[in-house]
């Protein structure tokens, strides 16, 4: 039994090893290096044709049992390379359903619209006029965008750019309420929701954190949301392997931002990890050959990631680790150091570093990330 995996970090390679059966990784050139005893294949899988060949010339060889990725840019080509070697995989299609968010749109418009928000191609004039007559406020994104990046709120048609009237826009109406991001497993066309976090977003809708269980939603709306979920999943066809579902619900209204076939980033993982036990990315790979989720010892009854901001400028000073009065500090990891530049917070890769807390209850996980959030942690001074 042989697993290839494509474009795994080493956070996914190190718990993919626990696997039964043999691992093949297949990454970039000049990826990031795996662990010493990882066997690691290279070849650019983005090109599409160079990568087929690869997986004629090599993976054909290797007799695989399953071909999957869980980056974003790895889950097409995995998916394509399994399907022409005849093995488990993610359905192309889905696949492309899911990256493709107008594609998704138009996919809920047909099978169910009541997920879905009103919605505009950047590259449809009339149907643009339209959206912002109707709604005011509109949300333009990319149409394979993810990260967060090139995400803006349009309060009439002028302020749309020339240059995002095109096919790769996306025109939506802004949803109100909460977001929130789901983690589930499919197997055989049934969804089990594994975690839900909520989420805290600047006015930039970039990610700042992410609470597990989610505070806002008792447990009806959980159903709610878990239903929703549902629904979306058997509409874009998965049937098989994790996902990673973003929503806002506005009272029992749930609307559907995007989903993914993949588990959710921003240290996600681990909060389900942490809250249920469950050995998340391990999972998120172990279904194409077989494997049981496995539990872990749930270690807290509430979690959350918290992401470090500071205003742009030249760092003057990192602040070590805090010890917080309502919860605990479990994972600190801050990316800059003294005269480094920070840049305006535009997109996910602006933020400057990730801490894990955990804490006895919600309401004491939600107290610790503004007592964190609060915290100066990275000091700045303006740039020449």
């Amino acid at each position: 039994m042989t697993l290839v995996i494509v474009g795994a970090n080493p956070t996914v390679a190190r718990e993919a090893a626990r696997l039964p059966g043999e691992l093949v990784h297949v990454q970039l050139p000049g990826a990031a290096a795996l662990g010493p005893d990882d066997r690691v294949l290279t070849c650019d899988f983005l090109d599409r044709s160079a990568f087929l060949a690869f997986t004629d010339e090599v993976l054909r060889p290797l007799a695989p049992t399953a071909v999957v990725s869980l980056t974003e840019l790895g889950l097409e080509p995995a998916a394509v390379a399994a399907r022409h070697l005849g093995v488990v995989g993610v359905d192309p299609e889905v696949v492309r359903a899911t990256r493709d968010k107008l594609a998704m749109r138009r996919v809920l418009e047909r099978k169910a619209p009541h997920l879905n928000p009103a919605f505009a191609p950047g590259d449809d004039a009339e149907a643009v006029a339209r959206l912002f007559a109707a709604h005011g406020r509109v949300v333009a994104k990319p149409v394979d965008g993810s990260g967060s990046t090139a995400i803006a709120l349009l309060e009439g048609p002028d302020e749309l750019p020339a240059e995002r009237r095109t096919a790769a826009t996306l025109l939506e109406q802004f949803a109100e309420g909460q977001e929130f991001s789901v983690e589930a497993l499919s197997a055989g066309g049934r969804h089990t929701v594994l975690g839900i976090a909520q989420k805290g977003t600047t006015g930039a809708f970039i990610e700042v954190s992410h609470v597990m269980p989610p505070p806002a939603l008792d447990r009806r709306r959980q159903e709610l949301v878990a239903r929703a979920v549902e629904e979306l999943l058997d509409a874009v066809g998965v049937t098989d392997g994790p996902s990673h579902t973003e929503v806002m619900v506005d009272g029992d209204k749930v609307v559907v931002i995007e989903t993914h076939t993949r588990l959710g980033g921003d240290g996600i993982a681990d909060l389900v990890r942490l809250t249920t036990g469950v050995a998340w990315r391990e999972a998120a790979l172990g279904w194409a050959v077989g494997a049981p989720v496995r539990r872990e010892p749930v270690t807290a009854a509430a979690a959350a990631t918290v992401f470090l901001t500071a205003a742009p400028g030249r760092v003057t000073a990192v602040a070590p680790p805090p010890v917080l009065t309502r919860g605990h500090l479990h994972a600190w990891d801050v990316s800059v150091l003294p005269g480094d530049v920070v840049h305006p917070l535009r997109s996910s890769s602006d933020r400057l570093g990730m801490a894990v807390v955990t804490a006895a209850d919600t309401d004491a996980c939600v107290a610790a990330v503004a007592e964190l959030t609060a915290i100066p942690v990275v000091t700045t001074e303006p740039a020449p």
